[in-house]
């Protein structure tokens, strides 16, 4: 239903959608609250607040104080309460929405991507993946699992949904078992989304499975700010933040 947004630059439709979340935040916010109590309740920690500072000298008193900043604080979340419940579950679903079709790059057509198999300690044997046709294995179809691991390396040349699987082999070159998931491979890095799969398979012999996909960085690999990269979140959290401090202020909402 949401797909046409993906044809949106990733940077732009992360900002269109912080602000259009916490536009409505903001309102819904003002409307389910009792402006004037949040007011007065907000005015009365800000008295009791100025009010310990001037209590240094005195610790009783000032635990005094501080216990009725506590129960006035605790009326004030209890108001906010409500409109968080509200716009909870829809902000946790536009998350996952996000995060199944942002966070990543999608893989494309041309660029290598690799698959990792995590066995538990004691599995041996050979790996041998069916490859669909308009993928490629790189170095054969056969491999051995070294160090409870093997890792599988793709070129795909076709965009489009495919199964891969993956299947154990005993040193007697019988089949022990198969695993499979689907990748999705896009013609261009401006087709966003991707299939997710399982990082963790519930599984006596395998531990996990895992495509590795390179994280979505808003200035890419070259930026690191003391080793943070930031991404898609970090983008919403900032803009998130400056748009609902603004209305606030413009909309006097306590």
């Amino acid at each position: 239903m949401l797909e046409f947004l993906l044809t949106i630059q990733p940077i732009i439709l992360i900002l269109v959608i912080s602000v259009v979340i916490s536009t409505v935040m903001v309102f819904i916010y003002k409307w389910m609250t009792d402006q004037d109590v949040m007011k007065r309740l907000k005015e009365e920690l800000k008295e009791l607040q100025a009010e310990i500072k001037t209590l240094r000298d005195n610790p009783t008193k000032m635990a005094d104080v501080n216990k009725q900043m506590m129960e006035t604080n605790m009326k004030y979340f209890m108001h906010s309460m409500k409109p968080t419940l509200v716009t909870f579950l829809p902000i946790i679903l536009i998350f996952g929405w996000l995060s199944s079709n942002i966070a990543f790059d999608p893989l494309i057509t041309g660029e290598e991507f690799s698959v990792e198999l995590e066995f538990y300690e004691g599995i041996t044997g050979n790996i041998i993946s069916t490859v669909p046709k308009g993928l490629t294995l790189i170095n054969g179809e056969s491999y051995t699992i070294k160090d409870n691991k093997v890792r599988l390396v793709f070129q795909p040349e076709v965009s489009g949904k495919y199964t891969l699987q993956y299947t154990l082999q005993n040193n007697d070159g019988e089949a022990v078992k198969t695993w499979e998931h689907d990748v999705r491979i896009a013609s261009s890095s401006k087709e966003r989304g991707y299939e997710k799969t399982p990082t963790v398979v519930k599984d006596e012999i395998l531990k996990t499975m895992t495509v590795n996909l390179q994280k979505f960085l808003l200035f890419g690999d070259s930026f690191s700010l003391f080793g943070w990269q930031p991404g898609w979140l970090s983008l919403y959290i900032i803009v998130s933040i400056i748009v609902s401090l603004g209305l606030r202020k413009m909309l006097n909402v306590y």
